[in-house]
């Protein structure tokens, strides 16, 4: 059965769409023991479907995850060789789609080793998806107010629940290096993985603007980045 991930901040603009896409890369690349490569799956409940454009894919969107709640099928959208997407369409959301869904992430768990669904505070479906992942990333920026808000989200999901916070698009102001080391003091003592930040860098930039992923680039200067990944990885095979 597929493991479901959700990668959540009730902040916006905190890489979650980046992470998610990059990380799915990286899992559809991985075998398994059977020699053959993972499948992925991603979700979103984005309706701006922003990893489209991460993945420099630029097509129209179809029935998208609402055609699979209310026809049982729809169209997949292949982000890479493995990697595929289902987009959102609307953000009207019928009252019957939480028991259709619950009925259909079954269906996809026997389809896909990685189900990873970008999370998006806006809209009530984030509520539903919280409910059936096994794991939940945290991206989070380094300041008081979304360390406040991203507590709050750990309390309501439950240590056990979080695989990691992953602090993303960090300055390297002595403030946010105070804030990390706190951040890490508080959350290691609960059993709670604090990664290394991925700092703000025109070199991720470079990459998103041609729908390039980590994993598509040779140069030495994303080394960092790319442990950084690996270490997202592991944390939620």
């Amino acid at each position: 059965m597929g493991k479901v991930i959700l990668f959540k901040n009730n902040k916006g603009g905190v890489g979650k769409s980046l992470l998610t896409f990059w990380t799915g890369h990286i899992l559809s690349s991985l075998e398994k023991p059977n020699g053959k490569k993972n499948k992925v799956l991603i979700l979103t409940s984005d309706s701006q479907n922003n990893i489209l454009q991460l993945a420099g894919v630029d097509t129209g969107y179809g029935k998208g995850l609402e055609g699979y709640i209310e026809n049982g099928s729809g169209e997949l959208m292949r982000l890479r060789e493995g990697l595929l997407y289902i987009p959102l369409t609307t953000t009207r959301i019928k009252s019957t789609f939480e028991d259709k869904f619950l009925k259909l992430i079954e269906i996809f768990k026997k389809q896909y080793d990685y189900i990873l669904i970008d999370g998006s505070p806006v809209l009530k479906l984030d509520d539903i998806f919280l409910n059936v992942s096994d794991k939940v990333v945290i991206p989070t920026f380094l300041d008081n107010v979304t360390t406040k808000g991203m507590i709050n989200l750990i309390k309501e999901i439950g240590i056990e629940k979080v695989a990691m916070v992953v602090p993303n698009r960090v300055g390297r102001s002595k403030m946010e290096q105070d804030h990390l080391r706190r951040l890490k003091d508080n959350l290691d003592r609960g059993g709670i993985q604090v990664l290394d930040p991925i700092f703000q860098s025109s070199k991720i930039m470079k990459l998103t603007e041609k729908g390039k992923t980590i994993l598509e680039t040779k140069s030495i200067q994303y080394k960092t980045i790319q442990s950084t990944f690996v270490k997202i990885v592991k944390g939620v095979m």
